[in-house]
């Protein structure tokens, strides 16, 4: 009789590094931040700056306002928040932000999960590439929550509009609502070439084919395609508050004239009939 031989596969080891992402600013000013430092940059140029804080550890800012850190101590992350600050364009605080975990298992499939990405080695240039999307993310994530604040404006202004027995919403009002909406425009214009692939995805298809998956999970493209088409919806609305509120001028100018002449008028009576 032959002895039945049981195989046993091994588990392969599993390790997790943590990402979190900040978008603290309009812009960063990635000259001045990198003279805080004392340690050398790996990564330097006009669009991002990356520093290996420890082994498998890392800080990287983005010009566009973003920070990502990389399996890096909560007091670190604190801190080196606080020293950003002074340097960056608009400061508005870590109003979004997002948590994402890197697994490394060995002989694995590369894949990008809803709230992790799996690896079958661990390199600076895969932290760089997820790390990049989540800062684009958060980037995205501010956007789509001021031009949601500027919906909301316009409808009150809008309702303001339509209803007899509201007050109509000032010239200063409806101003000041047109010059927030055109910054906003102006800022994520500014900022298109969040979409624009990284350099590096050109020279090796893992990294393209892990970029690509990561940028579909975060819908990246959908969103910014979204946000595209809210701002347009928002400018169209812009064209006619535009219009109304030189029209209303128009009208209490007429309408100061008009009153002037009378005013002339009685005055002219006044000397002529009553001296």
């Amino acid at each position: 009789m032959s002895e039945q031989v049981t195989t046993i596969s091994e588990t392969p080891p599993r390790e997790v590094y943590p990402f979190h992402a900040y978008h603290l600013a309009e812009a960063l000013k990635l000259k001045e931040i990198a003279k805080q430092f004392d340690l050398k940059p790996v990564v330097f140029n006009p669009t991002r700056l990356v520093y290996e804080l420890s082994p498998n550890s890392y800080c990287l800012f983005y010009n566009f306002g973003s920070v990502v850190f990389f399996n890096v101590d909560e007091a670190v992350q604190k801190s080196t928040l606080e020293r950003v600050k002074s340097f960056s364009l608009n400061d508005l605080g870590p109003q979004t932000n997002d948590i994402f975990l890197m697994e490394v298992i060995k002989k694995e499939k590369t894949r990008v999960t809803f709230d992790e990405v799996i690896v079958d080695k661990l390199n600076r240039d895969r932290v760089e590439l997820i790390g990049l999307v989540l800062a684009q993310s958060t980037a995205l994530e501010f956007f789509e929550k001021k031009v949601g604040d500027i919906l909301d404006r316009l409808g009150h202004i809008t309702f303001k509009l339509g209803e007899r027995k509201a007050q109509d919403p000032s010239a200063k009002e409806i101003r000041e609502f047109i010059g927030a909406a055109m910054a906003t425009k102006q800022n994520l214009i500014g900022t298109l070439y969040l979409l624009e692939k990284p350099e590096e995805t050109w020279e090796s298809k893992v990294l393209d084919d892990l970029h690509q998956e990561a940028t579909l999970m975060f819908e990246l493209k959908d969103r910014f395609r979204a946000l595209d088409y809210k701002l347009q919806t928002i400018q169209e609305n812009l064209t006619l508050l535009a219009n109304f509120a030189t029209n209303r001028q128009m009208i209490i100018l007429e309408v100061s004239i008009v009153v002037l002449f009378i005013l002339d008028i009685l005055l002219v009576g006044y000397e002529l009939f009553l001296k």
